[in-house]
């Protein structure tokens, strides 16, 4: 998990760039008195953070996710699209990715003790379930 926190370290700085110019767009247009740019704000500020991932992940391949994960059975084409996608949702895309690696590999600990007797009880534990003991008892009283 620590190497792909620091592998992913460059697509976060990058990601939390894009949100950076995002809030300074938003304050520039909320400067308009009119408030003509409300009606347009989520699809303007959408397109540029799209535009902006995509000319990172194009630009710079340590910005690319599937690259960062070692995943090399997709195309460059894929992968910067896919990168752009994570960079235009700034640091939140960056944390979704991280989340999803975490909760997979929680799961495979839990997998594993499950199938290793002694350990059983601990991998219950772990993925909030009862252990077959406290069923029993629960089920006597």
């Amino acid at each position: 998990m620590d190497q792909l926190i620091v592998a992913l370290g460059p697509v976060f700085v990058a990601g939390f760039a894009v949100q950076q110019v995002l809030e300074l767009l938003t304050g520039w247009f909320s400067v308009d008195s009119e408030n003509r740019f409300e009606k347009f704000k989520k699809v303007i500020l959408g397109i540029v953070s799209l535009t902006l991932g995509l000319f990172l992940a194009g630009c710079v391949r340590e910005f690319r996710v599937l690259h960062a994960l070692k995943i090399d059975t997709v195309g460059t084409g894929l992968d910067v699209f896919i990168s752009a996608l994570v960079l235009s949702a700034g640091t939140e895309g960056v944390n979704s990715v991280l989340k999803f690696f975490k909760y997979s590999k929680e799961d495979k600990k839990a997998t594993a003790a499950s199938k290793d007797p002694k350990t059983a009880l601990a991998a219950n534990a772990v993925a909030g379930v009862p252990a077959p003991e406290a069923l029993k008892r629960m089920s006597l009283k």
